[in-house]
């Protein structure tokens, strides 16, 4: 329900929106930051490692030059050995003891100048001993084969010292030789427990721990002091095999770390020991972590910021389209009696509220002419029913016949809309003759349906004061071109029959030629015709005369039938009409005859909408007791 509104979606669209915008720069910058404290620390690793290798340069500088002052004193001064070496130790106190071996001119006939040493006892005391009594001859020593080789000095690996309980180092340098490259080699010894509290001395960062490794990787200082004399893990000592500074190592490569760390490290001039810093990778971005956190923190407090204020902007500015939503459901209910909230903005909003409040008030005024024109539009479709009502009651039933049942009339009339302008009529003149008549006006509707009312009205008054249907048609003429500004006129075809002879007249004002089914064939009638009724008043109308026998049948139409038509255009035509008529069997009813032509014309048009009124009169002769030629005449009044 509350995104269903476009404040709501817009407010949540911002927030997704920006939500991705701060993931994504927010991973970009974490990327980038991650990168630079990375940097930091490394650039802080390499300046206390810097520091920490300079200290110990000076540190083993120191010792080394120890080393090859003795080495160069004691090329000359052999037998000197034991007193050279108690003086320099005596004047070197960082050192704890300095040996002088002599490679043995005979090994059956040691002397104690042969290897002499001075040392330094744990009260700070020196003591001179000699290496004749160590369990391994000092001339086959690893330590000793090692110093002969190293003209220039080396550190010999760390060892432990029972009688010191620490460990120890020592720097040798080959010792010069007259006649002979080497003639032994000087030894400076020194406790590496000042390395170990080198390490504890460095400003290092938090959490970080340092060491010094020696050329095998075996570590001879290290701030977690079990791992003095161990061997560094198998990725550390690839990192510095392969010069890889700073390297990670995590638990996975096979490092001996809890947690993924970095490690910094730097060579030591002048030896091939490492000084390494090693700082846990959580550590080192614990500071990126805070910051990101608070930066996340930060961020999502903007993206709510941000949200509200738009979710409060926009329904601000959507505010008037709510209320246009609102006042759209009442206008499709119908509902259009409401007031608009004044608005005097003239942006899109404004000028939209403004288009709605116009609108609403055009609909208003369309909808009260539409109801208007419906009332209307009712009111004469009710005034038509009443008038075809009416129409309907001056023509007489359709069905009648004479008292002595010679003559047999059926008529019908199917108006195209409520009221017709065709009109159908029969009426008695007197005991020995009957009019009838069918006409069409020449208009539709209303005026058609006056015209018509005219007509028949006029046509009855007439009729009562004479007996020749051109009579009737002539003064019929003559009234209905009073007043006729209109120009209507109507078309009838007019008949008087004797009922005791069946002698026909007929006159015609225009109208369709009548039909006569006699003796099973249907022919049309010729009847000459006048000019319709209501154009001139000095028209003249013939009569044409026919002798009906027993059983023939006259039928009287107007164009409805004859004109009718469906989707193709072609008219129903006379041809048609006698075709219908000659299938009706000899004898049928007046209303077979109507019925067959309506059945034949609806099925023509396949109930395609009337295209013009239809009226049909059909008039049977029944006195089969005439006798004689059936007479057709013209008579010119």
């Amino acid at each position: 329900m509350v995104l269903r509104s476009i404040a709501s979606r817009l407010a949540l669209g911002v927030l997704v929106g920006s939500a991705i915008v701060l993931i994504v720069t927010g991973g970009l910058l974490l990327s980038h930051t991650r990168g630079q404290m990375l940097r930091q620390a490394q650039s802080e690793a390499a300046a206390v490692s810097d520091a920490a290798a300079t200290r110990i340069q000076g540190r083993i500088d120191a010792v080394a030059k120890v080393a090859q002052v003795v080495a160069g004193v004691l090329s000359t001064r052999r037998d000197q050995a034991p007193g050279v070496i108690h003086d320099i130790l005596a004047v070197n106190p960082e050192l704890v003891d300095i040996s002088a071996a002599f490679v043995p001119r005979d090994v059956n006939h040691l002397r104690p100048e042969d290897a002499p040493v001075a040392r330094r006892d744990g009260d700070g005391r020196l003591v001179a001993a000699d290496r004749l009594s160590d369990p391994e001859p000092y001339w086959s020593s690893p330590w000793f084969v090692r110093g002969l080789n190293c003209d220039h000095g080396c550190w010999q690996p760390p060892f432990r010292s029972a009688a010191r309980e620490e460990t120890l180092i020592g720097y040798s340098v080959a010792i010069p030789g007259k006649d002979v490259p080497v003639i032994g080699v000087a030894d400076a010894t020194i406790s590496l427990g000042w390395l170990q509290q080198l390490l504890g001395e460095l400003a290092k960062p938090e959490h970080a721990s340092a060491f010094v490794a020696d050329a095998n990787g075996d570590f001879l200082a290290h701030d977690w002091r079990s791992y003095i004399g161990t061997r560094g893990s198998k990725p550390l000592l690839q990192a510095i095999a392969n010069k890889q500074n700073p390297v990670r190592i995590t638990p996975e490569d096979g490092g001996r770390v809890s947690e993924p760390v970095w490690v910094y490290f730097v060579p030591i001039r002048g030896t091939r020991w490492t000084f390494g810093l090693s700082m846990p990778e959580r550590q080192v971005l614990a500071d990126l972590r805070h910051t990101y956190y608070i930066d996340v923190l930060l961020g999502v407090l903007a993206l709510m910021g941000v949200s509200l204020i738009t979710l409060v902007i926009t329904r601000r500015l959507m505010a008037p389209l709510t209320v246009l939503a609102d006042r759209a459901e009442n206008v499709s209910r119908g509902d259009l009696d409401f007031v608009l909230p004044e608005v005097r903005r003239n942006d899109d909003v404004g000028r939209l509220t403004r288009a709605f409040d116009q609108m609403r008030h055009q609909l208003a005024g369309h909808i009260d002419t539409a109801q208007r024109i419906a009332r209307d539009q009712a009111r004469m479709t009710s005034e038509l029913e009443i008038a075809g009502q009416i129409q309907l009651a001056l023509i007489p039933d359709p069905h009648w016949i004479t008292d002595d049942g010679s003559l047999e009339v059926h008529a019908a009339l199917r108006p195209a809309s409520a009221v017709g302008g065709d009109l159908y009529m029969y009426f008695p003149l007197g005991t020995r003759h009957v009019c009838v008549m069918v006409g069409d006006v020449s208009d539709k509707g209303i005026p058609a349906a006056l015209f018509m009312a005219r007509t028949i009205t006029l046509a009855r008054t007439i009729a009562t004061h004479a007996r020749s249907p051109s009579d009737i048609l002539g003064t019929l003429n003559r009234e209905l071109c009073k007043g006729n500004d209109t120009c209507m006129f109507v078309t009838l075809l007019c008949g008087v029959i004797e009922t005791e002879t069946g002698l026909l007249s007929l006159a015609s004002a225009g109208h369709e030629q009548p039909v006569l089914h006699a003796g099973g064939s249907a022919i049309l009638v010729d009847v000459e015709t006048g000019p319709a009724l209501g154009l001139d008043r000095e028209a003249e109308y013939p009569v044409r005369v026919l002798s009906l026998l027993g059983g023939d049948t006259l039928l009287m139409y107007t164009d409805g039938v004859s004109e009718a038509h469906a989707g193709n255009q072609r008219l129903y035509g006379t041809h048609a009409l006698l075709d219908s008529v000659g299938r009706i069997d000899e004898g049928a009813s007046p209303e077979t005859y109507v019925d067959r032509v309506l059945e034949d014309v609806d099925a023509y048009t396949a109930g395609a909408p009337a295209y013009d009124d239809i009226a049909l009169l059909v008039l049977t002769w029944h006195d089969t007791g005439a006798e004689g030629a059936r007479i057709h005449a013209v008579v010119h009044s």
